[in-house]
């Protein structure tokens, strides 16, 4: 029940490694990609997260199999 849950919420189903992976990448980002100090949701955050994150997180999870 739990797994129908999640998948109903969120974008689908994902393994435990990848959790974890996407996990590493996060707090991997934080280090290398810090956040710009614009208001969340602004013009300008979410330009950031286009061009910026979530390039580099897809990337991030390339290298770690997924």
């Amino acid at each position: 029940m739990e797994a129908a849950i999640r998948f109903w919420n969120g974008p689908g189903w994902s393994s435990p490694a990848e959790n974890k992976a996407y996990h590493e990448c996060f707090e991997e980002l934080q280090l290398t990609v810090p956040a710009p100090h614009y208001p969340p949701g602004s013009e300008a955050w979410e330009e950031w997260m286009t061009n910026v994150y979530i390039p580099a997180t897809t990337e991030c999870m390339k290298r770690k199999g997924f």
